[in-house]
């Protein structure tokens, strides 16, 4: 496949975004060896800052991940205290699931900082690369 520059400079900015935004997320959000946490947390905040309900099911529901992946992860986050239920106020037998302060506050933290990230990511010349890939030994 032949790129242009527009093209090339479009991958690149794209790449550097994502592993900026990976990097942001990493040291605020509880992931660790799992995309599901993520996901999970991911779903809760867009439906809390869309003002939608989500139950359970419906989380369950939103990704391709194995039942047992997501129960595993998803009771990690209630105890964790990332997460929180509450009674649905029509249907006693639903929870419905929310983020609770602590994601809150670290999308807050996310927020910010890509505040201060994208300007520099769309506005820099891309030849360079922004990241630093972090590995651990």
């Amino acid at each position: 496949m032949n790129l242009n520059k527009m093209d090339t400079l479009n991958i690149t900015t794209s790449t550097n975004l994502l592993m900026r935004v990976r990097e942001i997320t990493s040291e605020h959000l509880p992931i660790s060896h799992s995309i599901i946490p993520y996901q999970i947390i991911l779903v809760v905040m867009y439906h809390h800052i869309m003002n939608e309900d989500l139950t359970v099911k419906q989380l369950f529901n939103s990704g391709p991940f194995s039942e047992m992946g997501n129960r595993y992860h998803y009771k990690r986050l209630v105890t964790d205290e990332w997460i929180i239920l509450v009674n649905h106020p029509k249907d006693y037998r639903q929870k419905l699931i929310q983020p609770a302060l602590k994601s809150i506050q670290a999308f807050h933290a996310i927020s910010a900082k890509l505040n201060l990230t994208l300007p520099e990511i769309f506005t820099e010349i891309k030849t360079e690369k922004i990241y630093e890939i972090k590995t651990e030994k």
